[in-house]
């Protein structure tokens, strides 16, 4: 007949099971997110737009910094943001791994975010300047180094543009 010890050793065994596959089910095998890109001119469209939202905002921001209608910190939380959302853009052109026609035509892309990136960090350089007090010269030497970025990122939008298949 069936002894205590026996009926406790045998439960034990069926809670450990059952908690073992309980843990598998439950636990996610793939760890990292994924995206699924069947139309790569979509994709980069919808990126582009995005990005053109963050810079239309970006822009109205940074006039009403010089014009000093918005305040040094509101204009750091806002590019810091910006920035948040610009890096999220270029991953998701890294993880949509295009196909090779597309790829030349994104990795532009991708080097103008990281430029536009560039340019709201000096844009956020420039708005600590102004909270601390900064001379006309040295604002117009940051302002240049700002449009110089932005030009630098237009022209490669404009490189990615000409490089779609």
């Amino acid at each position: 007949m069936a002894t205590r010890k026996g009926i406790v050793v045998t439960a034990i065994i069926l809670v450990a099971i059952s908690a073992a596959s309980f843990v598998i089910w439950i636990v996610p095998q793939n760890r990292g997110s994924s995206f699924v890109v069947s139309d790569y001119k979509s994709e980069l469209e919808s990126v582009r737009e995005r990005q053109t939202l963050i810079a239309t905002e970006m822009e109205s921001g940074l006039k009403e910094l010089l014009d000093k209608t918005l305040p040094p910190d509101d204009f750091v939380t806002r590019a810091q943001t910006s920035s948040a959302q610009v890096t999220s853009l270029i991953t998701e052109l890294i993880e949509s791994n295009p196909p090779v026609e597309w790829r030349e035509s994104y990795l532009n892309y991708d080097e103008s975010l990281k430029k536009y990136n560039e340019y709201l960090t000096e844009s956020i350089s420039l708005a600590k300047k102004m909270k601390g007090g900064i001379s006309l010269v040295d604002l117009n030497e940051e302002i240049s180094k700002i449009d110089s970025l932005k030009k630098e990122s237009n022209s490669l939008v404009r490189k990615s543009n000409e490089t779609r298949p």
